[in-house]
């Protein structure tokens, strides 16, 4: 019997069993949702920001990351 092996996409063969597609669309799904997580959390502006800044994180780069965010969210126009 050959090995399963995957697609030069890196989708699963046909020949994959059921069980390591099932594995493979909920590690996908984990992915997901865990990328969605960091957003609405701010891990993720957070880490751009440090990118951006070229800084380590550190309580000083978290708090500079802060005030940031603050004036940023303070000249959006605000409704009702």
């Amino acid at each position: 019997m050959k090995p399963n092996r995957p697609r030069r996409d890196g989708r699963p063969s046909s020949r994959a069993k059921p069980d390591s597609r099932l594995r493979s669309t909920l590690s996908q799904i984990a992915t997901v949702i865990l990328a969605i997580l960091r957003e609405l959390f701010d891990e993720s502006a957070y880490r751009r920001f440090l990118d951006r800044s070229r800084l380590e994180s550190s309580p000083q780069a978290y708090a500079i990351f802060q005030q940031e965010n603050e004036q940023i969210k303070s000249r959006r126009p605000r409704c009702c």
